[in-house]
């Protein structure tokens, strides 16, 4: 049985105050109300056509009183939408709807929008994206001083005056082409949805991924690490095991290894899913990766199979943080020029890989890359040194 939806003015019991326009909701012979964010004068609203009256308002009344129709209309729309969600998955009630509708907060604004794909990336344990999501909100949001603002509002020229105040506050190519990515990630869904008319507002906008400085570093480096006498520093210990870790484990990322559990050892293998591509991975446990395992034994808290979880219901993005931090202590140490990082074990294991002859499809599918393109990303750095060193050696030729 489908569901009517109808809008309803509620005048305000205060004398001078405007009342709210709510939508009528009758599933089953069952009616709901749902109050809208859209607030008129009795005046201003016709209650035998049931919608906005324009009157003989003056010209910027009159403005307004267009955006709350236009407002409305698309708050409907987007009720039919999650109705027609709810239709193919089967029978529901009026309830079910109003929670979808109020939970969801399809109202027609980006930052609502944002927090509702950020609540279903962290049930699907997606959280990485859902913190590049959320650090973009908070950077679009000071850019807009703090006000939301509606999806069909955006288009290029917001999004290039967007562009120009990222790179004015010194910000590296790469990361203003994260945000806007994500950005573009949001607004295409919204398009998609319904809640929004295309306006290709991400047009020339720099949204490629630059060439970055090589992250990896070189054998000696990883042996120097390994050896390193940490005796006394217990938590740089820590940082460095993981970070061997990681790099045993292929380029395992922070966030997987740090919420593998015992269950994901069986047979001789640590089998896991990525958070980032859902793709499933099986490595062998070699006697490297079972002596740290074995040596954060008593460590560990609940089930998880090593300590980079300290307490329960900890926090991924603090716990990268600090490990990014006692890395950075491990490489003032080494005499780094160049930090360590969670990214170094995971370009390090690619770099190598390629420099012992494997092939760049077998690397890919080694990290778990969805595909090669993401790993010759990895991978620029290495080839343009190969091709220097085969140049240098030919001209020895001469």
């Amino acid at each position: 049985m489908s569901t009517s939806i109808k809008p309803k003015f509620i005048p305000s019991k205060i004398r001078n105050k405007a009342g709210v326009i709510c939508l009528q909701l009758i599933h089953k012979r069952k009616i709901k109300l749902i109050r809208t964010r859209f607030r008129l004068f009795p005046a201003e609203w016709d209650h035998q056509k049931e919608t906005v009256l324009f009157g003989n308002s003056h010209t910027e009344c009159q403005s307004h009183l267009q955006s709350i129709k236009t407002g409305l209309d698309t708050e409907i729309k987007q009720v039919d939408e999650l109705i027609r969600l709810l239709e193919m998955k089967g029978d529901y009630t009026v309830d079910e709807l109003t929670d979808l509708y109020i939970n969801n907060s399809f109202n027609g604004y980006l930052f609502h929008f944002i927090e509702y794909i950020v609540k279903h990336l962290k049930e699907e344990n997606r959280t990485k994206t859902a913190t590049i999501l959320l650090t973009t909100k908070r950077s679009f949001e000071r850019f807009l001083g703090g006000q939301d603002i509606l999806l069909d509002k955006i288009d290029n020229d917001l999004m290039r005056k967007y562009e120009i105040y990222l790179k004015n506050t010194g910000m590296m190519k790469n990361t203003v082409s994260c945000y806007m990515r994500s950005l573009r990630s949001v607004y295409n869904q919204a398009v998609k949805r319904g809640l929004a008319s295309q306006k290709n507002p991400f047009t020339n906008i720099f949204t490629r991924i630059d060439k970055t400085v090589k992250r990896a570093v070189n054998e000696e480096v990883i042996k120097r690490l390994k050896n390193l006498d940490l005796t006394e520093y217990a938590e740089l210990a820590l940082a460095r095991d993981l970070f061997m870790f990681s790099f045993y484990m292929r380029g395992i990322s922070f966030v997987d290894m740090a919420n593998l559990r015992k269950s994901n050892v069986k047979n001789g293998y640590i089998i896991y899913s990525r958070s980032k591509t859902r793709q499933m991975l099986t490595v062998k446990l070699e006697a490297c990766i079972q002596q740290i395992i074995s040596r954060y034994d008593s460590q560990t808290v609940d089930d998880y199979l090593l300590p980079a979880f300290t307490i329960r219901n900890c926090d991924d993005t603090s716990q990268l943080r600090n490990h990014n931090k006692r890395l950075k202590r491990i490489s003032d140490l080494l005499g780094l020029e160049k930090p360590l990082s969670s990214y170094v074990s995971r370009h390090t294991w690619a770099t190598l890989a390629l420099r012992k002859g494997i092939s760049v499809e077998i690397i890919s599918e080694s990290m778990g890359h969805e595909n090669e393109t993401t790993t010759r990303i990895y991978l620029a750095s290495l080839e343009q040194s190969v091709v220097d060193e085969a140049n240098a050696e030919i001209i020895r030729l001469g």
